[in-house]
């Protein structure tokens, strides 16, 4: 496979983290907050795939592909991604089939849940 053109990454995603934080009695997710943004390529997960892997129900499944770097490369599940008033949890990544200069980031969203303003 070729160099994926600049122009392929044409969605502007935003990146969310959630750091640990002791409450006293045990360490807990903290709120989620934004540590960054990057251009990517999107990608939904066809039904047939979905059927495969045993899916169901009203959940999008989107394969985002990146530029790896130190950021994206600390992507994992539990994250989330925020893009065109959609939040897409985040629950898997891995390097690029065939490159190992992108990263493919799986996420699920539910359409039927209301979108962010």
């Amino acid at each position: 496979m070729g160099r994926m053109s600049a122009g392929a990454f044409d969605r502007r995603i935003s990146i969310w983290g959630a750091a640990p934080i002791d409450d006293g009695t045990a360490t807990v997710q903290g709120p989620f907050a934004e540590i960054g943004k990057r251009w990517a390529k999107k990608a939904d997960v066809s039904d047939g795939e979905k059927l495969k892997a045993g899916e169901n129900g009203q959940q999008l499944t989107t394969r985002w592909t990146v530029r790896s770097d130190s950021l994206t490369r600390t992507i994992i599940g539990g994250f989330i991604i925020k893009h065109q008033g959609v939040t897409y949890a985040v629950t898997g990544t891995k390097e690029g089939r065939e490159r190992e200069d992108v990263i493919e980031i799986t996420t699920a969203a539910r359409p039927d849940r209301p979108r962010e303003a």
